[in-house]
C-alpha cells in the first residue's frame, strides 16, 4: 500500500470512529443487568456497617442496591427524601434503595438499638467492581481479581451453563476438514478442535466459537453471531483480561501484546511491568472505555476481554465495527484450579507457542501430582481479610481457593450458613460469626490481595481483640498471601505446593505465602 493509499485508509478509519460514536450512544453508561459492587459507609458512631460487596441491579439505566446492615435494628432509611422500609423480618436489616454509582450519597437511617430511636446521618458510596484491579473485581489466580471477586463470581445472569458434551462437538466449517478435538485434562469451559492445514476452532462454554486462521491462509467466512474469525499472526493484541497476561509471559509471548487494559502500577508480572516501562506495551484504556483511536492507529488485531465486557455490550459492538475481533476469556469460571491453569493452551495456540504451553502446564500438573505421594497433615485452614467496616471477608466452601487448600492436604473451614450457591464465592460475615467457626483453626491465612495484611501479629490483634483468642494466633500459625497471587493462574501448581509447605511443613516463607510475625 503506497503512502497516499495508506493515508486515505487511515482517514476512513478515523471517520468510522466518529460515525460510530455518533450512532452508538450511551457508551459511558452502564448496561442493564446485575452487578457486584463495593460499599463504603461513613458517619454515625463508626460502629455500624453495610455488607460489601452488595448486589446492584440496573434497569433502564437506573440502579438499585440490595444492602444489608450489620445489625437488625434499622427500621427505615431516607434516601433522596423518600422513606424505605426493610424487605426482611428476620436477620440483619435489609433494604433495596435507589443509588447513584460512584458518588457520595447523603442518607439517613433510623436505628432502634438505643434507648429511643435515632435518625443518623451517613455518607454512602457504591461502586461497580472494576476488573482491572485486584482490589476491585478479580479472584482468579492471575485475574483479575484480582477486593476480590472472581470474574466468575459475577452474578448468575452473566454465566452460561457449562455443556461439556456440546463443547466436544466440532463446528462444521465450510471448506475445512475436521481432524480431531484435543482432550483437556481439567478444563471444562473450552475445547480446541483441529482441522486440516493448521486451522483450529476454540469453542467456549458460552456458545462462542473462534476460528483460528493460520498465517498465510484465508477463509471466505465472515465473523457473525456463530463464529469469530481470528487471523494469525497476532502481533498487536489489546489485553483487557489481565488474568491472561501470565500465560503470555509463561510462553514468552508478552511482545505480542501492544495495549494493556491494566496500568503499569497494577501489574505484578515483571515482564508486563518492564514492557510498559520500555514503552513496548502501552495503556490502552480499561475494558469499559478503551482508547479506540489508539487501537486504530496501532492496528490492533485482537481484543482479549473477560466477562466484564458483557456488561458494556456497546464496547464490544464498537470494537467489532472497527474490525477488531473480540475473544472473551472465561477461565475464571473453571471449577477446578488446574482447569484455570489449562487455559494456557488457548494462548499457546493463539501465539504459536503450543509446545511451550504444554510444557508449562505439565510442570504445574506434576507439582500437584507429587503432593499426592506425600503425607498430608489434614490441618484445618481458614482464609479471611478484614474490610473497612471491620467485617470478615472470606470464601465459600466451593470456591477455588478452598479447593486448593484441600488439594494441598488441608481441611478448609467455611461459614456454616452459606447463601445461594449462585451468589458470589466471596462472602462477608461478622467478626463474631468468623470466631464461631474458625477459632479452633490450625492455620489462618490473611487474604492480602483484598486488603493489605496487618504488619504484625500485634497489628492483627488490634483489628479485633477476638483474634488473640484464636488457636492459630496463640500458636503463631498465621500467614498472609502475596498481593500478586491472583495474577498467576499459570502457577496454580506452585501455589498449591506453597500451601502444602505451610500446612504440612510449617514453612515460614514461600513464593506466594508469608508468615505473619
Amino acid at each position: 500500500m503506497n503512502k497516499k493509499r495508506e493515508k486515505e485508509f487511515f482517514s476512513v478509519k478515523i471517520l468510522l470512529i466518529l460515525l460510530i460514536s455518533l450512532c452508538i450512544t450511551g457508551c459511558g453508561s452502564i448496561s442493564d443487568g446485575e452487578y457486584a459492587a463495593s460499599v463504603t459507609l461513613t458517619g454515625g458512631s463508626g460502629k455500624a456497617g453495610i455488607e460489601s460487596p452488595c448486589r446492584v441491579t440496573v434497569t433502564n439505566g437506573k440502579a438499585e442496591a440490595d444492602i444489608i446492615w450489620s445489625s437488625p435494628n434499622y427500621d427505615y432509611m431516607i434516601v433522596g427524601g423518600e422513606t424505605y422500609h426493610p424487605i426482611n423480618t428476620e436477620g440483619n436489616s435489609e433494604f433495596v434503595i435507589p443509588v447513584e454509582l460512584d458518588k457520595d450519597m447523603e442518607i439517613q437511617a433510623d436505628t432502634t438499638a438505643m434507648s429511643k430511636p435515632h435518625l443518623i446521618d451517613y455518607t454512602l458510596r457504591i461502586s461497580i467492581f472494576d476488573d482491572t484491579k485486584e482490589g476491585d473485581a478479580k479472584g482468579t489466580p492471575g485475574s483479575d481479581a484480582e477486593s476480590t471477586l472472581d470474574e466468575g463470581d459475577l452474578t448468575a445472569n452473566t454465566q452460561a451453563t457449562i455443556n461439556t458434551e456440546a463443547l466436544k462437538t466440532a463446528p462444521n466449517i465450510p471448506g475445512l476438514t475436521y481432524i480431531s478435538t484435543d482432550e483437556n485434562a481439567y478444563a471444562e469451559c473450552f475445547a480446541i478442535h483441529r482441522y486440516e492445514d493448521g486451522y483450529a476452532v476454540i469453542s467456549v462454554d458460552d456458545g462462542r466459537n473462534y476460528l483460528i486462521v493460520p498465517e498465510g491462509r484465508t477463509t471466505e467466512l465472515k465473523s457473525d453471531n456463530n463464529i469469530t474469525i481470528i487471523q494469525k499472526p497476532l502481533n498487536k493484541i489489546y489485553l483487557a483480561a489481565s488474568s491472561a497476561m501470565c500465560h503470555f509471559d509463561a510462553v514468552g509471548a508478552v511482545e505480542t501484546i501492544a495495549l494493556s487494559g491494566t496500568e503499569k502500577e497494577d501489574w505484578y508480572i515483571a515482564a508486563a511491568k518492564e514492557a510498559m516501562e520500555q514503552g513496548t506495551l502501552q495503556y490502552g484504556g480499561k475494558y469499559s472505555a478503551p482508547d479506540y483511536e489508539k487501537m486504530v492507529i496501532d492496528d490492533i488485531d485482537l481484543a482479549i476481554e473477560n466477562t466484564m465486557i458483557l456488561h458494556v455490550p456497546k464496547v464490544q459492538e464498537k470494537l467489532e465495527k472497527l474490525e477488531i475481533p473480540v475473544f472473551i476469556d472465561r477461565s475464571s469460571y473453571e471449577a477446578k484450579p488446574l482447569g484455570r491453569c489449562e487455559w494456557i493452551k488457548v494462548y499457546g495456540l493463539l501465539t504459536d507457542k503450543e509446545t511451550e504451553s504444554d510444557e508449562k502446564f505439565q510442570e504445574q500438573e506434576e507439582l500437584i501430582t507429587s503432593i499426592k505421594d506425600k503425607e498430608l497433615s489434614g490441618k484445618t485452614v481458614a482464609i479471611f481479610s478484614v474490610n473497612s467496616n471491620h467485617q470478615i471477608v472470606t470464601r465459600k466452601k466451593n470456591d477455588y481457593f478452598a479447593r486448593m487448600v484441600s488439594m494441598a492436604g488441608g481441611t478448609y473451614l467455611f461459614p456454616q450458613e452459606e447463601e445461594d450457591e449462585k451468589a458470589n464465592a466471596q462472602t462477608t460475615i461478622s467478626m463474631e460469626a468468623f470466631y464461631d467457626y474458625a477459632r479452633e483453626a490450625d492455620i489462618l491465612i490473611y487474604n492480602a490481595t483484598i486488603v493489605d495484611a496487618p504488619e504484625s501479629m500485634d497489628a492483627l490483634a488490634a483489628l479485633s481483640e477476638l483474634f488473640a483468642d484464636f488457636k492459630a494466633y496463640k500458636s503463631g500459625a498465621v500467614w498472609y498471601t502475596d498481593k500478586s497471587l491472583y495474577q498467576f493462574a499459570d502457577k496454580t501448581g506452585t501455589i498449591i505446593d506453597n500451601l502444602y509447605r505451610i500446612i504440612s511443613e510449617d514453612k515460614e516463607d514461600t513464593e506466594f505465602f508469608h508468615k505473619l510475625k
